[in-house]
């Protein structure tokens, strides 16, 4: 059974759990879609190449690589300042069976006055509005990190993140699109003023007016993973949003723990197919799935391993 999300996630908007029945199919072949349709289980990926959609040859290769591995979602970040080529490119992974949300997100963003996300939802929109059908994003996928921003005190840009995360929300329901966060494992520890309220944990702040979040759950095992997740798969379930869980394969310097760089494509594989039968099993109403960051360091996991095989 499929979940249409549209028009049930404007952030304003109460969420009670029960007023929708779904249950995520784990399926191994995915039919062409168009981007706008409701959605089953994703295996997603986070393609920051944005070059590769003026570069047909580069698309297709990589495209292949994704559909032998079951990928059905795709994370774009790219330049909009080039729509011909980005329509040709989301309507090619739309064939393949893969739908693509629009990547984007600086740190600055979240400061007074700054422009920037407005004209990324302006360059968006326009986007959306002038192409068809199937050449248009699914949503905006945002990727808004504050801690790595050291220019602010821990509670003044966390404030800044969550008032800025209210305000893009409302915009991006009130053009009619849907809107994703890439966020950490741990906002349910960060404290910020919401409403009447002086403190209430950052994540259920977006999780109050998301569509979906990817979370970096950046472990190399499916407990661990599902271990650091729990928080918000229990809140996504409550407020009726899509969470995807996600996994590094780069090498990060930040413990072995964190990645599949050591473990290598394999393993990763069959820790992420014990993830997503675990979410299935838990009937998240509003979707549920895993995604793999990124497209370039798997593809040199992937290398890296045939090497090790000696080249099979």
């Amino acid at each position: 059974m499929e979940f249409d999300e549209k028009g049930t996630k404007k952030w304003w908007s109460a969420r009670k759990p029960g007023l929708f029945a779904a249950v995520c199919l784990l399926i191994s072949a995915f039919p062409v879609f168009a981007n706008n349709e409701a959605y089953r289980p994703a295996k997603a990926v986070w393609w920051w190449r944005g070059a590769d959609a003026s570069d047909p040859a580069a698309a297709a290769r990589r495209f292949e690589f994704l559909a032998l591995r079951g990928i059905n979602e795709i994370y774009f970040c790219c330049d909009l300042k080039k729509p011909a080529e980005v329509r040709s490119f989301v309507k090619k992974a739309g064939q393949k069976g893969m739908r693509v949300a629009l990547l984007a997100g600086d740190v600055s963003w979240i400061y007074p006055g700054n422009r920037g996300f407005a004209e990324t939802l302006r360059r968006f929109t326009e986007y959306q509005k002038s192409a068809s059908p199937d050449e248009r994003f699914y949503a905006l996928h945002l990727d808004v990190e504050p801690h790595q921003d050291a220019k602010l005190s821990d509670a003044r840009k966390w404030q800044l993140y969550a008032d800025f995360v209210l305000r893009a929300a409302a915009d991006v329901h009130a053009a009619g699109e849907k809107i994703e966060w890439d966020i950490p494992f741990w906002l349910d520890g960060i404290r910020v003023a919401f409403g009447h309220r002086a403190e209430v944990p950052l994540l259920e702040v977006v999780m109050g007016c998301s569509d979906a979040v990817a979370l970096m759950s950046y472990r190399d095992t499916a407990s661990a993973i599902l271990d650091i997740s729990s928080t918000e798969i229990a809140m996504a379930k409550e407020r009726m949003v899509r969470v995807i869980l996600g996994a590094e394969t780069g090498e990060t310097g930040e413990g072995d723990f964190v990645t599949f760089f050591e473990e290598g494509p394999k393993v990763m594989g069959s820790e992420l197919a014990a993830v997503m039968k675990k979410l299935v099993a838990l009937e998240i109403p509003a979707g549920c799935g895993v995604a793999v960051h990124h497209l370039g360091s798997w593809e040199k996991l992937v290398e890296r391993a045939k090497v090790k095989r000696g080249g099979k």
